[in-house]
């Protein structure tokens, strides 16, 4: 009887159980420059494919040497790069020029895809 329960249970467990499926992940970032200005923009982050991309409301940048470990969400973009701890929410952006004036910090949080993103990166 016991061996039976078990068997139909897991007969079940494999009807029902879906494969994993790769869910781009938003954060809705803000950080704030030297100068005080706030700067708001989104990230998306995608584990199971290994990219990462930016949207300022107009366009997606995409990241490159993206590397995204259990803590942390690194990758560079063309003007800057960024880290992004995920225990925290803890955000920082390293501008490649000259263009903010050093190193810049703010916070991440988790959010629905922000209005007129791509079809795809939704």
């Amino acid at each position: 009887m016991r061996l039976a329960i078990l068997l139909m249970t897991a007969v079940m467990a494999v009807a029902v159980a879906r494969p994993a499926s790769a869910e781009p992940r938003w954060l809705a970032c803000k950080v704030t420059d030297q100068g005080g200005q706030v700067r708001n923009f989104s990230v998306v982050f995608d584990d199971r494919r290994n990219t990462v991309g930016v949207w300022d409301g107009n366009s997606m940048a995409e990241g490159t040497s993206v590397v995204i470990t259990f803590q942390a969400l690194r990758a560079t973009f063309p003007r800057f790069s960024m880290t992004y701890n995920r225990n925290d929410g803890a955000f920082s952006m390293t501008p490649l020029g000259a263009n903010y004036g050093g190193l810049l910090h703010g916070e991440c949080r988790r959010s629905l895809p922000p209005p007129g993103v791509p079809e795809e990166r939704r």
